[in-house]
């Protein structure tokens, strides 16, 4: 019986497993780790993007799909192929998106929105213009790598960008590509069935796209960076696990799910009423990212970022983006204030420590 035959027959001995632990071996093993651009995002991830489904969540309207295409980019600039399948704006706006981005990140001050360069009664200077020329010939440099598809006959459903997602890999390998592709796909909740004929509901339809982007993550050896919406109940409540819109398959699929919103959010459940109006009206926007799951890792971390909503534009704060284990610290918050008890055993009444 052939080794392969052998192995699928009987499995593998830990004592095999140790075996490849070794540092001549360890790298037929182990996968290499990309960074998105983000530190503090990276620090959380054990060094970055892998070989894995990853969810991002937020409500409408607070900046996922353009953080999305930021990571996108800066995996772009650092000449990684990635492949940004839209299923909502259009490869105009994403363009134009980029192209303000680029804007701030040369200049660091809000230079033009990116529904300034799409509207054709808008006049610029000969000064604006040349900030213009300045973020197109940046982003035209770096986004050499990105690849945008945008709804259509040819992209409605996940078995459409199953097979392009095939057919780029396959052309990326014969031409000598060694590195890890990004795919990105926004949004989960916009996917067509891949049957019409097929009466599903909307959490039977998730189930299904969920299951064959875990596929997908496995045959073609990419990472996945699926945008996903919230459910309404969730729209004012700290993010969690539950606020994801038909969230079963995603909790237990996803290797790692994001959850973006305001900074204070969970002051909503406290005396400080939190203020979503005052929040979006700050510039820049005071955000966090919780990493609700990681399946190789700490979970409960929250990342800060800032978003200059106007400029397509995330950073992490200054200082070197703090982060903290939101669980951790909740219980803190939450216990401090209680007497500390201990058990002296099995059955018997907590007694107060003294002293």
């Amino acid at each position: 019986m052939s080794e392969n035959g052998r192995e699928a027959a009987a499995g593998r001995t830990l004592s095999e497993c140790a075996a490849l632990f070794t540092r001549e071996r360890i790298g037929s093993i182990s996968t290499e780790r990309v960074p998105t651009g983000f530190p503090g995002l990276d620090r959380s991830l054990n060094g970055g993007l892998f070989n894995g489904l990853f969810v991002l969540g937020a409500v409408p309207g607070l900046g996922k799909s353009t953080l999305a295409l930021q990571i996108a980019y800066n995996l772009s600039s650092g000449g990684y192929p990635v492949l940004y399948f839209s299923l909502e704006m259009s490869w105009p706006w994403l363009m134009a998106k980029s192209i303000s981005r680029a804007d701030f990140a040369l200049h660091r001050q809000p230079g033009f929105q990116s529904a300034d360069l799409l509207n054709r009664g808008k006049r610029f200077s000969d000064g604006e213009w040349e900030r213009i020329e300045q973020a197109r010939a940046l982003v035209e440099r770096e986004g050499r790598n990105l690849y945008l598809f945008q709804q259509g006959p040819e992209l409605r459903h996940i078995g459409q960008i199953r097979q392009k997602i095939h057919q780029f890999q396959e052309a990326y390998r014969q031409s000598g590509g060694t590195r890890p592709i990004l795919v990105v796909v926004d949004y989960l909740q916009i996917l067509s069935p891949r049957d019409p004929s097929l009466k599903a509901s909307d959490k039977q339809l998730v189930d299904d796209n969920v299951r064959e982007l875990c596929a997908i993550r496995d045959q073609e050896q990419v990472m996945i960076l699926l945008i996903s919406a919230l459910n309404r109940f969730s729209y004012n409540r700290e993010i969690s696990l539950e606020s994801f819109k038909e969230s079963g398959s995603i909790e237990y699929s996803a290797d790692v799910i994001l959850g973006m919103q305001y900074q204070g959010m969970e002051q909503v459940r406290g005396k400080n009423a939190f203020s979503p109006e005052r929040a979006k009206a700050r510039n820049p926007r005071q955000l966090e990212l919780t990493l609700l799951k990681m399946r190789y890792g700490q979970d409960g971390v929250r990342i800060p970022l800032e978003f200059y909503s106007t400029s397509s534009y995330f950073q992490e704060p200054e200082g070197g983006a703090q982060v903290r284990p939101a669980r951790v610290q909740e219980l803190r918050e939450r216990f401090c204030a209680y007497p500390v008890q201990y058990h002296d055993g099995f059955h018997q009444k907590a007694r107060r420590v003294r002293g």
